[in-house]
């Protein structure tokens, strides 16, 4: 963002410094926030290599006051795949929340294989439930990092019953069943898909596609154990750091 009152953009990967909107720097539609964001998805689509959705689950659309998903692209170093440590940069934001990430499959509708993911939000906006889901788009939905699990070729199994656990240091932090989302996976998978091709944005495959917490996002501290599970299957295990600590 450029000026004080310049409309809000995320130009930066991960802005650090705080910032607190005033209602002009907001934009002014959806469909402008929308323009803005996938005006550099267009310009340099190498650098996009995921997605990431919210509007997907009951507390995110109480939130934001939304009766449909929204969504945001990461760029490839913001997605990492069971690292011994993650994310290995600064966020303005320590926290994440379980869900399940889909792959886009070769012919760009489906998807051809999962995983259990810890999604990080981190966004610098100090009023963002006040200034909307508007400026949320233009942040990028709050982009931080989307460390993937262990990858299982093939549709998800039956998610009835199945529950995903967030744990830190031995200690539970949330544990929560796919009930918590407004649709199956698959299918918000195939709404972001349209959406997005609506906006003249095409997601590639190979793409990876977080479809929303399971979890309750939950606080995380610095150089404490991350554990993801899948029942009690362990699906995700790494040490949280920003690898400023070396």
């Amino acid at each position: 963002m450029t000026g004080a009152a310049a409309t809000y953009l995320r130009s930066e990967r991960t802005p650090l410094e705080p910032v607190s909107l005033a209602p002009g720097q907001v934009p002014a539609t959806l469909s402008a926030a929308y323009q803005a964001v996938n005006r550099q998805v267009r310009q340099d689509p190498q650098r996009w290599r995921g997605w990431k959705l919210g509007g997907t689950n009951h507390g995110s659309r109480r939130a934001f006051d939304v009766t449909t998903l929204y969504y945001g692209a990461l760029e490839a170093g913001e997605i990492m795949a069971r690292p011994p440590e993650a994310p290995g940069f600064a966020l303005h934001e320590w926290k994440g929340e379980v869900e399940y990430a889909l792959r886009i499959a070769a012919d760009g509708q489906g998807y051809d294989a999962w995983c259990a993911a810890l999604e990080m939000p981190s966004s610098p906006i100090e009023n963002l439930l006040e200034a909307g889901v508007n400026a949320l788009v233009a942040d990028r939905c709050a982009a931080g990092a989307l460390v993937l699990g262990a990858v299982h070729p093939g549709p998800l199994p039956t998610l009835e019953g199945r529950v995903l656990r967030l744990e830190q240091d031995g200690a539970c932090l949330d544990a929560a069943t796919a009930e918590n989302l407004t649709g199956h996976p698959a299918r918000i998978l195939a709404d972001f898909i349209a959406l997005a091709r609506s906006h003249g944005v095409a997601p590639r495959p190979g793409d990876w596609v977080a479809t929303g917490g399971v979890t309750a996002c939950c606080p995380l501290r610095q150089g404490g154990l991350v554990t993801v599970r899948l029942d009690d299957r362990v699906e995700l295990e790494f040490t949280l750091t920003s690898g400023a600590e070396r």
